[in-house]
């Protein structure tokens, strides 16, 4: 049994509608609060592939976040490896790194290479540090052009960087939301080659899909969320039990606890 790394107690988390929407909607709801996550008790084991499997506006996103501290949530408790995301905000970061959908923290004016030698020494990285980790990854995620403004790239290209950047530190546990959207075929596969070499280099990871098929080819366990709880949680043969079958598909599991 691997130890528990990632821990969570009574998390939950509520947000407010963007002021642009409450003003389309009625006085009665534009001051009711969104619940994007409900009573969250969780305990994760290290050095594995956990799949994060919901709708939007399951959670999925909203936990990673509060996983890498990016946000505190509104009651509860959450420990990564024994430390508090509320007092050891710092400690967990040189720990985690996390892949989003958004290229936001990137400078668009600088260039790619620019862009990671800065990230590289924000990571306390030297330089010599830092072009190696750089070349390697360029290599396994194909970029063959480095030089161009940022917001020259493509999506899928902005995407490649995002992952680059998270992984340039080598940190212990790595948290993906849809990686692999944006990227084409052969790229997605070798990102989840990559991803599973990871783990046998004793990462922990959490990758959050709407792909099932993905998700069944590289993790070890799966969360199954809806609505900001916890629908299922552990095995493809221990959710199976959940349905009373031996032999459902992964997609079969998630249809039925989600009640699609």
């Amino acid at each position: 049994m691997n130890t528990i790394l990632i821990e969570l107690k009574n998390v939950s988390k509520s947000f407010y509608p963007p002021l642009a929407w409450r003003k389309i909607l009625s006085f009665n709801f534009k001051n009711t609060p969104v619940c994007a996550l409900e009573n969250i008790n969780l305990s994760l084991p290290g050095k594995s592939i956990i799949g994060v499997l919901g709708t939007n506006g399951a959670g999925k996103t909203t936990l990673l976040k509060i996983i890498s501290t990016l946000i505190l949530p509104d009651t509860g408790t959450v420990k990564i490896n024994k430390y508090s995301t509320e007092h050891d905000d710092q400690k967990i970061k040189s720990i985690i790194g996390l892949v989003t959908t958004e290229e936001r923290d990137f400078y668009w004016r600088l260039n790619g290479r620019q862009n990671l030698d800065f990230f590289s020494t924000m990571y306390g990285l030297n330089k010599k540090q830092a072009e190696g980790r750089i070349n390697k990854l360029f290599k396994v995620f194909g970029v063959d052009y480095q030089d161009k403004r940022f917001d020259s790239y493509s999506t899928g290209m902005k995407r490649k960087f995002s992952l680059i950047r998270a992984l340039l530190h080598n940190p212990g546990i790595l948290l993906f939301d849809e990686p692999t959207k944006s990227l084409d075929y052969n790229t997605s596969l070798e990102l989840l080659k990559y991803i599973t070499i990871l783990k046998q280099q004793g990462k922990t990871i959490l990758f959050a899909t709407h792909n099932i098929t993905e998700a069944e080819q590289i993790c070890d366990r799966f969360l199954v969320l809806n609505r900001g709880r916890i629908l299922g949680f552990g095995t493809k043969e221990e959710l199976g039990k959940r349905i009373h079958s031996d032999s459902a598909t992964l997609t079969e599991i998630y249809l039925k606890l989600t009640g699609k």
